[in-house]
């Protein structure tokens, strides 16, 4: 069977890095798997390549099994795939000898050497270890095998979010907010356990084939910290799902910001799209903290007025003025989907559609909110 491209270009994109290859014998070898394809005689980089004798075949094989050498053999356990990367670690599903599978996350060689690389890595098999709740993905062993460290998670069967948007586009308005409900439920025993995620996306949020809802990806997670003793920092996260206090960079996070990226995910659910467009991530995190949302989006007959409300609420620019903590989003929702109230949009306001009578309460808070200063 020939391997999958785009798995092949990674690995040989690898294997030029980790310096098996040089970066000219791998530009070659693509140079000429695009001609022959042009020519109509597709051959993959791997044929081309043993074709050459730049490596053998058997060593080829066994560095397709190992990602690139990224996976170091592991005592009992089988590498079935890669179920995904991110900047510093990837993520394998492997299996023991009676059948059971686990993720197992494995930190880069290339950054191993950075002592707070380390630090955080081990951080995080230490947190996912200790939470137990339904809705965040369960951490088991971590150590080291070969100078590599990795620890080993609950294999969760199912596709990100991002995987179903891209794949199915927008969600319906119910099924999304019967996902955002679960991922409230999860923030909500974060925040118990006074941590704040600081990376919630559709990309860290696992959807089973029963439709239950897993929080992956704890890398940035931090314990929540009390404003006085708070200090300035760098913005950690995904630009375009930064709260605008993330994206400035402050220290003194809570779960507030976790619910504006939530916003952010529900706003791309239910739209297909992302709040703030921009050609790169610092145009990103500047809109994050200057621009509205789009009128255009948000008020065009695509979402419903009850929708507006969420995504203007979670995703309101002052956190004073977003749900306060999950369990307020947690009871708008489920008294939402049981249709027992219209999120106390108040009866005398007349004239206007619901959308309008939303944005007019928002408003009153914002007011509010003014003259308490």
């Amino acid at each position: 069977m020939s391997p999958d491209p785009a798995a092949e270009a990674r690995l040989f994109a690898r294997l030029s890095l980790k310096g098996i290859l040089t970066k000219q014998q791998v530009a070659e070898l693509f140079a000429q798997a695009q001609e022959r394809g042009r020519d109509g005689d597709p051959v993959s980089l791997s044929a081309l390549a043993v074709e050459a004798g730049l490596i053998d075949e058997h060593r080829l094989a066994r560095l397709f099994r190992s990602d690139g050498d990224e996976v170091p053999r592991l005592p009992g356990f089988a590498l079935v795939s890669k179920l995904g990367e991110g900047g510093t670690a990837g993520v394998y599903r492997v299996r023991d000898a009676e059948g059971e599978d686990a993720a197992v996350k494995i930190l880069h060689a290339a950054v191993a050497a950075d002592p707070a690389e380390v630090q955080a890595f081990v951080a995080e098999a230490r947190l996912l270890q200790r939470l137990e709740h339904e809705n965040v993905v369960k951490g088991d062993r971590v150590g080291r095998i070969d100078g590599r460290y990795l620890f080993f998670m609950e294999c969760v069967e199912g596709r990100t979010l991002q995987e179903a948007i891209a794949e199915g586009g927008a969600f319906d308005e119910d099924g999304a907010l019967l996902v955002i409900l679960q991922v409230a439920r999860a923030l909500e025993y974060l925040r118990e356990e006074g941590v704040v995620h600081r990376d919630v996306k559709p990309g860290n949020i696992m959807v089973t084939a029963d439709n239950a809802v897993k929080l992956i990806d704890l890398g940035f997670a931090g314990e929540t910290q009390d404003e006085a003793g708070a200090e300035g920092g760098s913005a950690r996260g995904t630009a375009a799902f930064l709260s605008p206090e993330q994206a400035r960079g402050q220290a003194d996070l809570d779960v507030r910001s976790d619910i504006y990226s939530l916003g952010a995910t529900l706003y791309q659910m239910v739209l297909g799209e992302l709040p703030f467009q921009g050609d790169d991530d610092e145009e990103l995190v500047q809109q994050a903290v200057l621009a509205g949302l789009s009128a255009a989006a948000t008020k065009s007959g695509r979402i419903s007025a009850h929708m507006h409300y969420f995504i203007e609420k979670m995703m309101a620019k002052d956190r004073d003025i977003r749900y306060q903590d999950p369990r307020q989003l947690m009871t708008d929702i489920e008294n939402q989907i049981r249709g027992k109230k219209s999120l106390d949009v108040e009866s005398e306001e007349t004239g206007g559609d619901e959308a309008e009578r939303a944005r007019r309460k928002l408003d009153r808070m914002r007011r509010k909110r003014k003259r308490k200063r």
